[in-house]
Order: C-alpha cells, then sequence, then structure tokens
C-alpha cells in the first residue's frame, strides 16, 4: 500500500454512491491529486466541513486500487473571510475552476502553491487580486509572457477560455 501525507487546497468535490465524495486537492508536494473521501456526506461526518473548495488542509490518504483514499484530514484554514460575501465566493469558485482546469494531474508546482496561498489571503480587500491571479497563474505555467499586459478582463477570459477549450462556468454562475 502507498500513503500520502501533504497539505493542501480542496479544488473541487464531486458527490456519489450514497455518501462519498470524489474531492480534487492541489498538494503542496504532489502536485492535483483525487482522493475518495468515503462517508463525508453523512451527516455525522467530522471531515465534511474540512473538504469544502478553497480550504487549505493536512491530510493523509492511502492507495487501494484504484484511489487514493483519504484517512485523516485536519483543517489549516478556511478562509472564512473570503466566503461571507458573494462577490468573494465567486472568486472562490473562479480560483478553483482555473486551477483545476490548467494545471495536469500529479506534477508538483510550489510557486503556484504559495501563489494561491497569498492570493487567498489578500483576496477579500482588493477586487483586482483575482485578474492578478489568473494572470500570474497562466505566466507561472508558461501559458503567458509577462512583458505583455492584458487589455481588460475580458482579454484575459477569452484568453483562458481559449486555454482550457471551454467556457469558464464560474464566471456566469452568480450572474442572472
Amino acid at each position: 500500500m502507498h500513503y500520502l501525507k501533504d497539505r493542501g487546497f480542496i479544488l473541487k468535490r464531486v458527490n456519489f454512491g450514497e455518501s462519498d465524495r470524489y474531492i480534487t486537492i492541489f498538494t503542496k508536494n504532489h502536485g492535483k491529486i483525487d482522493v475518495v473521501a468515503k462517508g463525508v456526506r453523512k451527516i455525522t461526518s467530522r471531515r465534511a466541513s474540512s473538504v469544502e473548495p478553497l480550504n487549505l488542509i493536512e491530510f493523509q490518504s492511502v492507495r487501494s486500487h484504484k484511489n487514493y483514499v483519504l484517512t485523516e484530514v485536519r483543517l489549516i484554514d478556511s478562509f472564512e473571510e473570503l466566503k461571507k460575501e458573494i462577490q468573494h465566493i465567486k472568486k472562490v469558485f473562479l480560483m478553483c475552476e482555473l486551477i483545476d482546469a490548467v494545471l495536469p494531474r500529479e506534477q508538483r508546482h510550489p510557486d503556484v502553491f504559495d501563489l494561491i496561498e497569498r492570493a487567498s489571503h489578500r483576496m477579500v480587500d482588493n477586487k483586482k487580486n483575482i485578474l492578478y491571479f489568473q494572470a500570474k497563474l497562466l505566466t507561472l505555467l508558461g501559458f503567458w509572457n509577462p512583458n505583455y499586459a492584458f487589455k481588460n478582463e475580458d482579454h484575459l477570459a477569452q484568453y483562458t477560455e481559449q486555454i482550457i477549450e471551454r467556457k469558464l462556468r464560474s464566471r456566469h454562475i452568480f450572474e442572472s
């Protein structure tokens, strides 16, 4: 059996079965991985609040035949201030969607991990931070030359959508 102990940001969660959930985590030392959180949707689960989008967690998992299975989790930071207002929640979803869309699986990126951590702490104070985060993420991963500036927010979004070959869902989630 292969054990994995690391810290990471929750990017995505997908319900399956009666009480389980697939969770995508961007880890500091192992890159983006998927784990199965068994029983996390039960009312009695103590881990449920720890596996919410953009939470920073410390976790342990064990490799089964197909997947990693989450065995322990400890919440480090939930970025509570960032999740109080709808404008900030939109930023959280956009950050998570961008990271999940552009990062390959199991490829370590400590610079991106640090960027997420810094941006998560600063996002409440400044609305431009999400634009900076998006441009910096593309630059760090080699998708954009930092010597050129994006014309505006729409230019940045269109460029990102070209890279990921689909529309950014989180950009339009709260518009109606």
